[in-house]
This record gives structure tokens, C-alpha cells and sequence, in this order.
């Protein structure tokens, strides 16, 4: 047993995160600017933690191996994200995309990862696209 599995009680795994979240210590808005964080890698994730640290105050210095953030592999990358977007008559729900990647992942991921991933997958959807990642 890990020391992050012996702070959150154990429960269902769709309430896995939100317990996570209620027992983690929180930083000060004030105490942010005396933080540094460093993000290595500039592709889509890298950049959107980068951001999305810097607008909440934090010192973050990002880092990439190539000449130029620009030539990340999240550029050209062939593969992609899908998300329960529970269109109208759509069928999609998040148990339904937590399942059939479960399942596609030959039941060898981690169950709870994959539950917050199809939880947070219209929201990522949403940031590549007012990004402008095609």
C-alpha cells in the first residue's frame, strides 16, 4: 500500500478523485509566487500545465529538448482523445467511455485513472480546441 492510497478512504472509484482532492494540503494564493515549478516538456500537456500554473501565480519555467516548443510531438500527432460529450441522442455517458477503454485496454489500466480521465475528457476537448490544436 502506497502512502497516497493509506490517506484516502476507500470508497467507489468514481468518488476516488474528489477524495483525493478533499485531503490535499492547499497553497495560499499568496504563497504561490514563492513557489517554483518546472514543467520539462512543452507539447500539449506541458504548455496547458505551464499556463495554467503561471495564471494561478506561480513561478514556472518550462523546458523542451528540441530547438523550439514548436516541434513537440503533440503537433503531429496521429492519435488522438475521445471524450463523452453526451450529445442529444448521442448515448455517450462517462461510465460508457470509462468501460469500453477499460475494456479496450485489455482490463490492464488503472481503474481509477481512467474513471477521471473519462470524467475531465469533454474539458481537455474543450481546451485543445481554444488552443487551436487541429
Amino acid at each position: 500500500m502506497s502512502k497516497l492510497d493509506a490517506k484516502i478512504p476507500a470508497g467507489n472509484i468514481s468518488d476516488k478523485w474528489t477524495d483525493h482532492k478533499d485531503h490535499l494540503k492547499l497553497v495560499a494564493p499568496n504563497n504561490r509566487p514563492k513557489i517554483d515549478i518546472i514543467v520539462v516538456g512543452t507539447g500539449l500537456a506541458g504548455a496547458s500545465a505551464a499556463a495554467s500554473l503561471g495564471e494561478m501565480g506561480y513561478n514556472v519555467k518550462a523546458f523542451c529538448f528540441q530547438d523550439s516548443p514548436r516541434r513537440a510531438h503533440s503537433i503531429a500527432a496521429q492519435g488522438g482523445i475521445n471524450a463523452a460529450k453526451n450529445y442529444q441522442n448521442d448515448g455517450d455517458s462517462v461510465y460508457r467511455l470509462f468501460y469500453d477503454t477499460i475494456k479496450g485496454g485489455d482490463y490492464r489500466a488503472r481503474e481509477a485513472n481512467v474513471h477521471r480521465l473519462a470524467e475531465v475528457s469533454g474539458n481537455i476537448i474543450d481546451q485543445c480546441v481554444a488552443q487551436g490544436t487541429p
